[in-house]
């Protein structure tokens, strides 16, 4: 029986292969209504879609059941295309828990969901052809038909049999309208630059070495996006419920005979003189299918559908698409604690990105885990950002207000420990990413870590518990351990600076009217540096400590006199010398310290040293 859709989810329709289906399918089914589901992993962006009134973008994990429901119910949705999934064979090699999260638990949550809703007439499952496993590699090979035997040979693979397996069984038990699509290997326009198409394109640009994992021989199908997005339209329109439909090509291509295709594509479209491709070896992923082959017969028989899409034409198209200049919105962001310091910097950085965000108005440790959740549901959005924390107080600029008395005892622990544990678990139900930013006020100079020796490391326990703050902020840290198999980063930050001397909660603010300063080296966070790293990093969803602090520890006399003479030559502060008496009662109340930024020097590169961002932004200051 057809199908006809009126009201449609689409989900991870932010990334490569969704997105370009539904700018397809919009053309296609032009009365439809559209809603796109997507929690923008990787590289999922929200500008790959076009915009209009009959499409809207939810920002969700399909895990967040109450989020979910209420979309189905509002938007009175028929159909359901299921495209989200964590796709990328090496990630789920590094990573295997959290594909096993993203693609089975997630998934299982949302058939849930829609067995509740209980209104949907038709949900297409999105498969993949690796779930057979290996094809030979001779001429007479046949390819595999929707009837044999599902051989993983990737941990992807494997949880996209246990997506299918349990579609098939909410199929036969609860009656949901499930049909499901293996997909041949697709590439096209804004696909992430991991896979090997944009990858090639990227390395061809600029002439590169082409790396090729082992031998480049391994056989690729190559199925052009917009021939599958015409067989999904027609397995959703015509498709028999319970069945599965094979979608592909019979045109193949090894590794290495691509890198020439390409090179040769994108040497021709920047109008130049064709440069053959020079090859780097890499080592081999633990085991590379050496080809998926697939029977399409059925597609072809039942359906009508056969790829019409040269190769050629295809990878123009593609190539056309990648050397275009394009805009990118990765995430959306909800700010909790972002009225303070660290949370107005943040802001800036996101609003110079024209990343969305959103600042929460309830507060956890105060509010009820209930609120906070039904506003991060209002709210949407991809990422939390926790900058909730307690400093200072009622006649109190510092962190001696937390000192003395259970009542102070109650709120340090409440706003510096119970509310960031509280939200990263909300977060973690609701499948946000979660971010911390935490401190390193809970380290201090020791035998195993002395002044210009070795540096505190993301893995090391607390050591300094000179103030009761530091004492919370320890216990936090190490709580935050738990939420790290997540996607949760701790970021520890330190005397944050940032080069606005109007605003009073400033490092730089306050120093710099200081009239004796310390000359003992110190880690410091530039904000600007430091928070625009720790947005790249939320966008790749990275997870883990992280010592967010500017490479190269420097005193706060040093950053004055730099001050002095690059902005104001009439500051004039002494030196209190290190191993002076005056140093050692400084060093016995606060936590002074120098972070190791190997992690962060690795994960992001460009960061500059406290030095260099220090004389670099005080040239352009004036007095």
């Amino acid at each position: 029986m057809s199908h006809t859709p009126k009201n449609v989810i689409v989900t991870g329709a932010c990334g490569f292969i969704g997105s370009n289906f539904m700018n397809y399918i919009f053309r296609a089914w032009n009365t439809c209504n559209f809603v796109n589901v997507d929690k923008l992993i990787l590289n999922s962006d929200t500008q790959y879609v076009r915009s209009s009134p009959r499409y809207k973008l939810e920002l969700s994990d399909i895990k967040n059941e109450q989020k979910m429901l209420k979309i189905l119910e509002e938007n009175e949705i028929d159909t359901i295309i299921h495209f989200a999934a964590d796709c990328t064979s090496t990630r789920c090699y590094e990573d295997t828990t959290e594909a096993v999260e993203n693609n089975v638990v997630a998934f299982v949550a949302f058939l849930e969901t829609v067995r509740r809703y209980g209104k949907l007439k038709r949900f297409l499952h999105i498969s993949t052809d690796e779930v057979y496993g290996d094809s030979g590699l001779g001429a007479d090979e046949n390819g595999k038909n929707e009837q044999d035997l599902l051989l993983p040979g990737n941990p992807y693979a494997a949880t996209k049999i246990c997506g299918e397996a349990y579609a098939q069984v909410y199929r036969t038990a609860y009656g949901l309208p499930i049909v499901i699509a293996r997909i041949n290997n697709i590439y096209g326009p804004n696909q992430w630059d991991v896979k090997v198409v944009p990858r090639f394109i990227e390395i061809a640009k600029v002439r590169g070495n082409f790396t090729i994992q082992g031998s480049g021989k391994q056989l690729r199908s190559w199925l052009f996006v917009d021939d599958a997005a015409r067989g999904i339209q027609a397995i959703a329109e015509s498709g028999v419920l319970g069945d599965v439909y094979n979608l592909g090509t019979y045109f193949e291509m090894n590794v290495a005979d691509l890198a020439h295709a390409v090179q040769k594509e994108v040497d021709t479209q920047l109008g130049r003189e064709h440069h053959p491709p020079n090859f780097i070896s890499i080592p081999d992923r633990p085991y590379n299918d050496l080809r998926y082959l697939l029977d399409i017969s059925k597609a072809d028989q039942k359906l009508g559908w056969q790829p019409t899409i040269s190769f050629e034409e295809g990878l123009r198209r593609t190539v056309v698409s990648a050397l275009r200049p394009k805009e990118h919105v990765q995430m959306g962001v909800v700010i909790f604690g972002g009225r303070g310091y660290v949370g107005q910097e943040l802001q800036k950085i996101l609003t110079a990105r024209k990343i969305p965000y959103h600042l929460a108005t309830t507060k956890p440790g105060t509010s009820t885990d209930e609120e906070v959740e039904k506003e991060l549901v209002q709210l949407g959005g991809t990422h939390v950002v926790c900058c909730t924390g307690r400093t200072h107080g009622p006649g109190c600029n510092t962190i001696e207000y937390l000192e003395g008395g259970p009542e102070k005892t109650s709120e340090n622990v409440r706003d510096n420990m119970f509310s960031v544990n509280s939200l990263a678990q909300i977060s973690r139900r609701l499948g946000f990413h979660h971010t911390y930013i935490g401190t390193a006020y809970i380290f201090a100079y020791d035998e195993q870590h002395p002044v210009g020796g070795k540096a505190f490391k993301e893995d090391e326990l607390p050591t300094f518990f000179g103030s009761s703050y530091s004492v919370v902020k320890g216990y936090t840290d190490r709580q935050m351990e738990y939420y790290n198999r997540w996607e949760n980063i701790n970021a520890r930050i330190t005397l944050p600076l940032t080069f606005d001397t109007t605003q009073p909660r400033n490092l730089l603010t306050k120093i710099v009217n200081y009239k004796e300063l310390l000359g003992l080296p110190v880690s410091l966070s530039i904000l600007p540096d430091c928070l625009g790293a720790l947005v790249d990093l939320m966008a790749q969803r990275y997870q883990g400590n992280l010592n967010l602090v500017n490479p190269g520890p420097l005193s706060l006399y040093e950053i004055v006199k730099l001050y002095k003479e690059h902005v104001n030559p009439a500051v004039d502060p002494v030196e209190i010398a290190v191993g002076s008496e005056r140093c050692k009662e400084i060093l016995a109340t606060k936590g002074n310290c120098a972070l190791d930024t190997t992690l962060l020097q690795k994960l992001c590169p460009s960061i500059p040293s406290t030095r260099d961002s220090l004389v670099a932004q005080f040239k352009t200051m004036k007095a």
